[in-house]
């Protein structure tokens, strides 16, 4: 996982990006919320270049499902 998706997550989640692993749970009651959804699909979108299905986003559970979606494109 490079910085820049580190750092694209974090600000996302609004947590410290050493907090940051491909482990870290997306939890809709605590850090997974729309807010977080739309700044995520804005920046994959910007610095990657990829529009992801806003769905298959929120479906995601951990970090490490994010980039297999990334990967994927």
């Amino acid at each position: 996982m490079d910085e820049k998706f580190k750092k694209l997550m974090a600000d996302a989640l609004e947590i410290d990006i050493s907090e940051v692993s491909v482990d870290l749970s997306l939890d809709p009651e605590e850090n997974w919320d729309s807010v977080a959804l739309l700044s995520v699909i804005s920046e994959i979108d910007n610095e990657y270049k990829l529009q992801l299905d806003g769905e298959e986003l929120a479906n995601c559970k951990k970090v490490s499902e994010i980039l297999s979606l990334i990967n994927s494109h």
